[in-house]
């Protein structure tokens, strides 16, 4: 969070996202500071919406004036209040928080980060009272949640409609349609292979409305870089329909590979150019897709359509990932800084060249384009500018 982020919030009347308080919860033993943390905490992961929460300290919540906490002798870091929730009996998982501190107006500000979950709703497997819990024991099963602006109390407990909210929120149904079929292709195990005489296709076995139809697409390309690692280079292409019941919710590009033994979900064309405008191109992923979850799903589902992972490891060892679209362009922004250098290890020997070139000729008809030196010479340099960024990342934590 940046001081600009900050003073958003504050400017921003308590609600589900936020909370101001003057003061850290006192570490008193005695008292019950400990049990109105882990009630406030649990009350912002049992939120209905989909975004992170913050409790800001150092801000009073009546005027909303930055009065600090510099002097705070009850402050918590991360690694504290992250130990604390790991030793409790917490249901289904910890939640996971981040304190961040901020300097504004002369004073510091401690922000805890309060990362958004579908493990909802949390809550105590047993109870917990004694030390830190005064007066307020907080009872095995107790659900706490927020509404506007105000919390659950600490003797209570969230009601039937609020926990059926936060129930919809743990099965994805409070998502976009697009955002649900995100959500189930991550639950690997719960997908099954099918053929049937239309084609073939997966499933998700606990709600058969969401499958994913396979249907064949004409494309003029018999080989790309990413094939090169294979046994066989030859491809073929499909359109994977990702579907709910009758409607298509998206298409995606598929390319069978290694003699169609596997697929793969064609991976995005990544772009580098130095002072003269030469361009230098690579092929990559963005973890944060849905094109990568399906990606993901193919890989680890174990069907036959399947890598194994020796395939896969041949598959992507020129394909860069990338968290998103910020991050490669970050690092593409680098690359066109060093891009003589990338251009450099770009280059293949003649050695390799003449490996690709007999297995292009064993698998690929005569007379295709893939077989030209010209497309040899650039699917070989595809294939090293992406091995060089993997290697260069792996090197550089700032790139990661």
């Amino acid at each position: 969070m940046n001081e600009e982020d900050l003073f958003k919030l504050i400017e921003t009347r308590e609600d589900e996202r936020h909370d101001f308080k003057e003061k850290w919860y006192s570490s008193n033993e005695s008292n019950s500071k400990r049990a109105e943390m882990l009630k406030d905490i649990f009350s912002f992961v049992n939120t209905t919406h989909n975004e992170d929460c913050y409790l800001i300290f150092g801000v009073t919540d009546d005027t909303r004036e930055i009065v600090g906490i510099e002097n705070d002798e009850n402050r918590y870091n991360t690694q504290q209040i992250t130990d604390w929730l790991n030793s409790l009996p917490i249901e289904p998982e910890a939640p996971r928080v981040r304190v961040e501190t901020l300097s504004v107006k002369g004073h510091e500000v401690d922000v805890m980060i309060i990362k958004d979950t579908d493990r909802v709703p949390v809550f105590l497997r047993s109870g917990k009272k004694g030390k830190g819990f005064g007066n307020h024991p907080i009872g095995p099963g107790q659900v706490f949640t927020r509404k506007e602006d105000t919390n659950t109390s600490i003797s209570g407990t969230a009601d039937y409609n609020q926990l059926t909210e936060l129930f919809r929120k743990h099965l994805g149904l409070n998502l976009p349609i697009e955002k649900r079929f995100e959500k189930v292709l991550q639950d690997w195990k719960n997908w099954d292979y099918y053929e049937h005489s239309d084609g073939i296709g997966i499933q998700y076995s606990l709600d058969p409305d969401f499958r994913i139809v396979f249907v064949d697409r004409d494309a003029d390309a018999k080989a790309e870089p990413f094939s090169l690692s294979q046994v066989r280079v030859d491809i073929s292409w499909e359109i994977a329909q990702l579907k709910h019941k009758s409607d298509i919710i998206k298409e995606i590009s598929i390319v069978n590979l290694d003699g169609a033994r596997f697929k793969a979900v064609a991976p995005d064309i990544g772009s580098i150019s130095n002072s003269y405008e030469n361009r230098l191109f690579y092929y990559c992923y963005k973890v944060d897709s849905l094109k990568f979850k399906l990606e993901e799903l193919i890989n680890n589902m174990g069907s036959a359509i399947s890598p194994n992972h020796g395939s896969l490891k041949n598959f992507m060892e020129s394909i860069v990932l990338y968290n998103d679209n910020e991050h490669q362009s970050k690092v593409e922004q680098y690359l066109c800084s060093i891009a003589n250098d990338v251009g450099t290890s770009a280059e293949s020997d003649e050695e390799m060249l003449s490996i690709y070139r007999s297995k292009l000729e064993t698998d690929v008809p005569r007379g295709s384009i893939e077989l030209s030196d010209l497309a040899i010479d650039q699917m070989a340099k595809q294939v090293n500018v992406g091995k060089y960024i993997k290697d260069l990342m792996k090197q550089n934590p700032q790139l990661q």
